[in-house]
Order: structure tokens, then sequence, then C-alpha cells
């Protein structure tokens, strides 16, 4: 190898390096911030529940607000310790073959209630293949199980759900209204930095994306985000298998 390609290699590892590092101390930064903003909340209202001048109705009040800030910083502790899990080298997933089919119909299944108190009837259309993948199916349901929880939670209206088998590729698309995003949230909806961050504004559930697409990376697929006239269409695509 010549000294210049040895150069080039060293000043794009180091770069790489440098990156890792800035993005590591971002991750810390904005967990700690993620953490302690509904901790000060709950810690708050609880004082102001301890006041002996509020009625028992006020009282009840304050403190379903401190609860409901507990449950939202549980699912965040959650949700942070899920993604430094599947991110770590040593999480090794059970990699066999699946019908992506019948795992989306299982799923569907247990997301019926959620449907009918969001008032939704998902269009669904599944071929008559089984759409076979090699992948791990704890995680592939992880992922669908984020998919449809994100449509249900943003969700302005229709929701389609679609499985195509084409070109040697098992692609998995859901369809959802949502009238109220931006490009930008589009571009930036699988980082996890911009997510937590939308999370504070309540414009997000949280990391749900975000370990969804590290669930992909891991299983060798892809996933990604396209916004046409106020529709969101999420597709995940897998190496189709015989």
């Amino acid at each position: 190898m010549e000294i210049n390609e040895l150069i080039d290699l060293y000043v794009l590892e180091n770069r790489k390096r440098i990156q890792f590092e800035s993005e590591h101390k971002q991750a810390i930064a904005n967990m700690s911030h993620d953490l302690r903003t509904p901790l000060t909340s709950i810690l708050g209202y609880l004082q102001m529940a301890e006041k002996s001048d509020l009625s028992e109705a006020e009282r009840k009040e304050l403190l379903s607000i401190a609860y409901k800030r507990a449950k939202r910083l549980d699912v965040l502790l959650n949700e942070f310790f899920e993604l430094s899990v599947i991110e770590s080298a040593d999480d090794l997933l059970n990699m066999e073959r699946i019908s992506l089919k019948n795992v989306i119909t299982e799923v569907l299944i247990s997301f019926y209630d959620r449907f009918q108190q969001k008032k939704l009837e998902p269009t669904i259309h599944l071929p008559e293949t089984d759409g076979f993948i090699l992948a791990d199916e704890e995680a592939v349901t992880r992922v669908l199980e984020n998919l449809f929880s994100n449509a249900v939670a943003h969700s302005d209206g229709n929701l389609s759900i679609t499985l195509q088998e084409e070109h040697a590729k098992v692609k998995l698309i859901v369809s959802n209204d949502a009238f109220a995003l931006t490009e930008q949230d589009v571009a930036l909806m699988f980082d996890r930095f911009y997510m937590a961050d939308q999370s504070r504004t309540g414009k997000s559930t949280g990391l749900g994306l975000s370990i969804a697409k590290s669930f992909m990376e891991k299983m060798n697929g892809t996933i990604s985000a396209q916004y046409h006239d106020g529709q969101l269409s999420i597709i995940c695509e897998w190496k189709a298998l015989e």
C-alpha cells in the first residue's frame, strides 16, 4: 500500500473515531436531559400535592399528573436500555427462516383493540405467498409493534399495511396520513437524538423508530421513510428466501 493511501486511511479512521466520541458525548447529554426533565416535573407536582391548603380533588389531580409523568419516565428508561442492548456487539440475534406474513398477522391481531380505540380500520394487503426472510422473529415482532404503534399514535386518518414480494425482496409498507409532519421530521425520523428531542416537545412518542432501525440493521434489512401529499410511508425491506 502506498504512503498516500496509508495517510488517507489514517485520516478516515481518525475522523470516524472523533465522530464516534462526539456522538457518544451527545448521547450522554441527551439521555441526561431526557431523564432529568420528567424527573424534575414529577418532583414539582409531588411537592405541590403536599401543600396543606389543597382540596382533595386538587391533590388527586396533581398526583395523577405526577403518575403519568412517572410512567413516561419509565418508558424512556426502557427505550434507552433496549437501544443500548440492541446496539451492543454482544447482542446476537437468532437468525432463522421465518414467514413475514405470519408474523404480521399475529401482530395485527394483537393490535385489534388499539385500532378499535382509535377508530382506525387499517387497509391490509397481504399476498398469498408467505414472504420468507432470514431474520430473528422476536426482533421482527418488535419492529412491527413499533411501526404500528407509531402509526396508531400519529395517524390523522387512513392507515394501510402492505406486504409485497418482488425483485428478490420482501417489502413491508406502513402508510398513514400525517399532515403535521415536516420534511425535516421525515428526514431525521430514525435519528435517536432528534427523536429524543422531539419527545421533549410532545411531537414524538420516543425512540421506537430508532429501535426499529437498529433491529433492521442487525438483520441486514433496510428501513426508510417517504412523505408525499400528507401521507407518511415507512418501508422495511429484507432479502427474500425461496
